[in-house]
């Protein structure tokens, strides 16, 4: 079976930005999708143990997934890559580096171990915007390559916010599954 999962941004919910037109996508490939609500994630201090013991506890993730990540949701389909071996992983607006933003210091208490991922993870994809405000387009392809990834200029998209920037779909991603 087909499957895949969304890990929405910080402050954002599975029915936020383009997370209800991308499972809508993969479920007409024949996907199976899971798209959570991750616990803390919509709050002011987002917990990455609490959030991976949800993720990791629901058995949904395993050798056959598709994980999309967008923004926090990518450090955390990262962290979930150190500890469970996926197909694919598609992280948009991803940075592999402690920000030093107080609300994220529990995304950080290791450094990423990107050789772990590289073995977990069969093709890591990174869409990334010439305009987002918060991960630059240098750091982004820093990231890909540090990560082995297939880093994927998709224009101007901001930090792919239907809100802010006017992303509603990101057709780039199906590309990749």
């Amino acid at each position: 079976m087909k499957k895949a999962v969304i890990l929405h941004s910080w402050f954002s919910t599975p029915n936020s930005n383009w997370y209800p037109w991308l499972k809508s996508e993969f479920e007409k490939k024949g996907y199976e999708v899971w798209s959570p609500e991750i616990p803390t994630m919509p709050t002011d201090s987002p917990d990455m143990e609490t959030m991976l013991e949800y993720i990791v506890g629901k058995k949904f993730v395993d050798k056959d997934t598709v994980v999309i990540g967008h923004s926090l949701g990518s450090v955390l389909a990262m962290r979930l890559a150190e500890i469970v071996k996926f197909k694919t992983a598609i992280l948009l607006s991803n940075w592999d580096y402690n920000d030093l933003t107080p609300e994220h210091q529990s995304f950080w208490k290791t450094p990423v171990n990107h050789a772990l991922i590289k073995s977990n993870v069969e093709k890591i994809v990174c869409p990334i915007s010439d305009n987002d405000p918060y991960v630059t387009k240098i750091i982004a392809h820093e990231m890909a390559v540090r990560l082995g990834a297939t880093a994927i200029d998709v224009g101007p998209k901001g930090h792919f916010l239907t809100k802010d920037d006017g992303v509603k779909e990101v057709p780039e991603i199906l590309e990749f599954v």
